[in-house]
């Protein structure tokens, strides 16, 4: 049915003695009808192409809005961890020690609000993707083991990872997002158990990645069980809980085990323990398919091999130089430094480089168009993006103009060393 929209007057003056007054009436009531249906729905029409471009527009602004915040919040953030990590490779007293750990456990706490509140921000707007890549059950064990089991040590209790049946090669499927949902439900473990153990157990059944993720700590109250995988849901919401967090983990959890067409639940008894249940489909891969391959544990390249190359870093910001340059340096390397685009063209102009590692957001001279230049000049080694970007569209941009790879902020040593080892090796 055409809405009916009033946007004016039509008037009709007929001069005719031969035509019934009657039928002349029938026949331009019929008139109207038909033009006041048409005109209605060109104005209708008018008004969806209208709705759809202003939607389209605040789906742009979203994302642009998000990727802004990410960038503006992981770059300082990016400094502040890196220095932490230096200072932590230094001579320090009792007392600069304990005001270490105090950074370091502020930097992480801060980190991983950070990303919550960014992939959530991200899951509302729709911008939540995956990024596929081959990988083994090895490779997240390792970055378990590795993130867990000193956390594990000094709660006083065990940490077990055991995995049953065949398991195939390789597998296609977000590893990164994998890893955050096991970090996540693993974390929360941890923290909630003080005595017994935290046991993952994973099986390969009918092309799915099957994950039971066991504790022995305080469990859920039954009444809190309806709305834990609410956004900002805690179990202990009073002003004296004693667990940190923002109450998004498991909101972001169950948001990309459902993008990857997978099921979470759980399981509790308060006083008890706790168990979460991770079902993913995976696709098999294999070492020849060109789907870029997921190294948890790279081949280092000897520091006398590394002094022999020549490294260029591009940032604007002086504090990531410094980061970077400090890291560069404990495996014997000493980069030039250049602040945009401009000043790296012209660096690679007057001295031939080995690898550079590029900002992506600079003024000037952004580190898309400098590649995109470097590249048009004849310029093919290694461009590593140095970025905060973690959408598909934008790590896609970086790879289309030009560069090799990405180095994410807030980064380690041990993901620069990766890299290296990657890229020099």
């Amino acid at each position: 049915m055409v809405e009916r929209l009033s946007a004016g007057h039509m008037v009709f003056e007929i001069h005719s003695e031969n035509i019934e007054r009657e039928f002349m009436v029938k026949q331009l009531s019929l008139v109207g009808e038909l033009l006041c249906s048409a005109l209605s729905r060109q104005m209708i029409m008018k008004r969806q192409v209208e709705s759809r471009k202003r939607a389209e527009e605040s789906e742009k602004a979203t994302k642009e809005f998000v990727a802004m915040i990410n960038h503006e919040l992981r770059t300082p953030l990016n400094g502040l961890l890196g220095s932490a990590e230096l200072l932590a490779d230094t001579l320090l007293d009792a007392e600069q020690q304990s005001y270490l750990t105090n950074l370091q456990h502020s930097g992480d706490m801060l980190r991983v609000i950070i990303n919550d509140l960014l992939d959530f921000s991200k899951m509302n707007a729709g911008m939540m993707q995956l990024i596929m890549t081959q990988f083994r059950w090895q490779d997240l064990q390792n970055t378990l083991y590795g993130i867990f089991t000193n956390k594990a040590r000094e709660g006083g209790i065990g940490f077990v990872i055991e995995s049953r049946g065949d398991f195939p090669a390789y597998w296609i499927g977000d590893v990164e997002r994998i890893n955050q949902i096991l970090v996540n439900l693993v974390g929360n473990a941890i923290k909630f158990t003080h005595t017994g153990e935290v046991k993952v157990l994973a099986r390969w059944i009918n092309d799915r990645l099957l994950l039971r993720i066991t504790d022995t700590g305080i469990g859920i109250p039954f009444e809190s069980h309806a709305t834990l995988f609410d956004p900002f849901t805690q179990v202990d919401r009073s002003s004296s809980r004693q667990y940190e967090g923002t109450g998004l983990g498991l909101a972001i959890c169950k948001n990309l085990v459902e993008l990857m067409q997978g099921d979470i639940d759980f399981s509790s008894v308060e006083g008890e323990g706790t168990e979460f249940f991770v079902s993913i489909p995976l696709e098999i891969g294999s070492r020849e398919l060109k789907v870029p391959m997921y190294e948890s544990r790279p081949l280092r390249v000897s520091p006398d091999a590394l002094r022999q190359h020549s490294i260029l870093v591009v940032d604007d910001i002086r504090m990531n130089q410094l980061v970077i340059n400090q890291m560069l340096k404990k495996v014997n390397l000493t980069p030039d430094n250049c602040e945009n685009g401009v000043q790296a063209i012209e660096a690679v102009e007057n001295k031939p480089y080995d690898l550079i590692f590029m900002d992506c957001r600079m003024p000037e001279m952004d580190g898309f168009d400098a590649t995109e230049r470097l590249r048009k000049s004849g310029f093919n080694m290694p461009i590593i993006a140095l970025t905060a970007a973690t959408t598909l569209e934008e790590r896609e941009r970086c790879l289309q103009c030009g560069m090799n790879d990405i180095l994410t902020k807030p980064y380690t040593a041990l993901d620069l060393d990766a890299i290296l080892n990657k890229w020099l090796s």
